[in-house]
């Protein structure tokens, strides 16, 4: 597991946050591309939701899809209604702005524990040969 990876106040999300990070991982050194995924903790069992092909077909012009993020959260609540316990996570490719203007790639990790409260944390990487290098996570404040 990569502890490195997993901040302090994230513990009780470990195994969450490893399992997506491989998947992360394997989806960019493959591709260099991210799919948008949810993974979903019901008593200690993690399992990763993905959209049927159907769930794609919205699509802009310029070739992007949209609405995979709305259509996952729909599912994460359907599923979160048959269990109490249950947590979930999105996640999905994010850019992020340095005070510089520098725009770096990262990921964003949606977590819903199970009282509803939500915690987004952002773990910023960069393609190497061969690899994918993470940086440290960090969560941001959205003001209202």
């Amino acid at each position: 597991m990569k502890h490195k990876m997993i901040m302090k106040q994230q513990v009780q999300y470990a195994s969450m946050i490893d399992r997506a990070l491989n998947l992360c991982e394997v989806m960019l050194s493959r591709s260099e591309t991210l799919y948008p995924f949810a993974v979903l903790s019901i008593d200690k069992q993690i399992h990763c939701v993905f959209l049927d092909d159907n769930d794609y077909q919205n699509q802009h012009p310029n070739g992007a899809h949209f609405g995979m993020i709305e259509k996952l959260e729909r599912q994460l609540a359907i599923r979160k209604i048959e269990a109490k316990s249950a947590i979930g996570m999105l996640v999905y490719a994010a850019t992020i702005t340095s005070p510089q203007q520098e725009e770096n790639d990262a990921l964003m990790f949606s977590i819903c524990d199970a009282n509803g409260e939500n915690t987004l944390t952002l773990y910023p990487y960069e393609f190497e040969v061969n690899s994918i290098k993470m940086g440290k996570p960090f969560t941001c404040d959205f003001p209202d």
